[in-house]
């Protein structure tokens, strides 16, 4: 069966690639790598980097004979979708429908989404089955309810399989910070470096936690089976976080816990009834909460920690090693979303804006041009308005919209570029189309552009 996993390189999209990768099945990712890693899949597979929403999905359909689709790219961030409802229906919307167009077009058997939990809303009638009334309280929770209207519809019309999983708390290895379920990647990551635990409330607010590889495995059995519909995915099992922590000072002593006032809108109890996935799929999670924290903090525990992108007043500084920088190269060569240490330092960057001094940025360009003339590793410069630099909160915005392997950077002569790395020119046109979209203009500068040349081979290879 070939597989079409969307968000592939992200959490629990690379332990569902995984899954059917490790079964014998032929995969496909489609990931833009905002959250996502290339790291996180080391086994054979196909890969795409774009955008869901976008129009350049067919050529993967027109590519490539897919079966079946697993849809997990999205945006996941509730307070984003607060404070950015536009970014989120992008996302979660406009990213589904495309898809279901497409496995509508090209006849694709079935398509499996991630919904989620957040489709209920604040109802604390535990535990909550799928006939619950759904209430959903932020557009990240009313897009997925919508996302599920959405598939019922394409089945209708159609006739496209699809089965909806409304996630429950997931978590495990991989796992970023954001979203469901974050709330133990952050403990594990403040575990790990010695530091202390903050608690909104008294703790005793419960939540229905699931490890990532249950979830991968219903997944399987789900495009396995003709199970179609809306379905719970959870365990059926409150924990409280003071039941967390108490497990969490069993693997290793903690700093301190500190309690602090209860968000606004936070519920005290959680937990979605898993009765209608257990019939319906055979399945039953084979992870307690003990053993999955016990996986999850082995896995945290031997991850480098990752630094951030920085600038300002950072205290540290970094020596401006070309041997270091050409080593994080070779490495950024295999994953599109490594953090380079080299840059995370503030003395690297103009006071005050995410944008690299010209003397850093093109010992950036040097080691990209190097790196694709030795390991044909492509990078592409995207040039912009150099009166955006009057605006800093316009140079955060730009940057935000970026990977961690990308940069901006000023010249020698005082112009503004970006630099995309391991990207071709039709990656960079997918970016100018984002920043586009954003307010800000942009141009891909290609090898024949004169000034190309100026910056890669005179100052980059000086």
């Amino acid at each position: 069966m070939k597989i079409l996993v969307t968000g592939g390189y992200g959490f629990i999209g690379s332990f569902v690639a995984e899954k059917f990768a490790n079964e014998g099945h032929e995969v496909i990712i489609i990931d833009n790598l905002v959250s996502g890693n290339v790291k996180n899949c080391s086994f054979r597979h196909i890969s795409y980097i774009a955008d869901v929403e976008s129009p350049i999905c067919e050529t993967i359909f027109q590519n490539h004979k897919v079966d079946v689709i697993v849809h997990l790219a999205a945006q996941v961030n509730v307070v984003t979708s607060m404070e950015n409802p536009y970014a989120d229906t992008k996302s979660n919307i406009l990213g589904l429908t495309n898809i279901l167009q497409l496995a509508a077009k090209y006849k694709i058997s079935k398509l499996v989404f991630a919904s989620s939990a957040a489709v209920y809303g604040l109802n604390e009638n535990i535990p909550l089955s799928e006939d619950v009334p759904c209430q959903p309280v932020s557009p990240y929770g009313i897009n997925k309810l919508l996302g599920e209207y959405y598939c019922e519809k394409w089945s209708e019309i159609y006739q496209l399989n699809t089965l909806c999983f409304r996630f429950a708390n997931v978590y495990g290895p991989r796992q970023g910070s954001i979203g469901e379920g974050g709330v133990i990647s952050i403990f594990m990551e403040r575990l790990r470096d010695g530091k202390e635990l903050f608690v909104y409330g008294t703790g005793e607010q419960t939540r229905d936690f699931i490890y990532v590889e249950d979830v991968a495995d219903a997944i399987y059995r789900a495009c396995q089976s003709n199970a179609t519909g809306v379905m719970n995915l959870s365990t059926n099992t409150e924990s409280s976080v003071n039941q967390l922590i108490a497990i969490l000072s069993g693997l290793q002593p903690i700093a301190s816990v500190t309690y602090t006032a209860p968000r606004i809108g936070d519920i005290d109890r959680s937990t979605l009834d898993n009765s209608l996935v257990k019939t319906s799929l055979d399945w039953e999670p084979q992870f307690n909460l003990t053993d999955g924290l016990n996986r999850t903090y082995a896995w945290f525990a031997n991850a480098t920690p990752v630094p951030q992108k920085g600038h300002g007043n950072a205290k540290e500084t970094t020596l401006l090693d070309e041997a270091s920088i050409q080593n994080d190269l070779i490495n950024s060569s295999l994953s599109r979303n490594i953090r380079s240490l080299y840059l995370s330092q503030g003395t690297n960057y103009l006071e005050g804006v995410p944008v690299l001094k010209p003397d850093v940025f093109h010992a950036v360009i040097r080691s990209r041009e190097r790196a694709k003339q030795k390991f044909n590793t492509a990078f592409s410069l995207l040039s912009l308005d150099s009166q955006i630099m009057n605006s800093p909160s316009l140079l955060e915005n730009v940057n935000n919209l970026l990977r961690d392997s990308d940069y901006l950077g000023l010249t020698e002569d005082g112009r503004l570029f970006i630099l995309l790395s391991n990207a071709t020119v039709y990656d960079a046109a997918i970016v100018v189309e984002r920043l586009k979209l954003n307010g800000v203009a942009s141009q891909v500068l290609t090898e024949e552009d004169r000034y190309y040349a100026k910056l890669v081979h005179e100052y980059a290879l000086q």
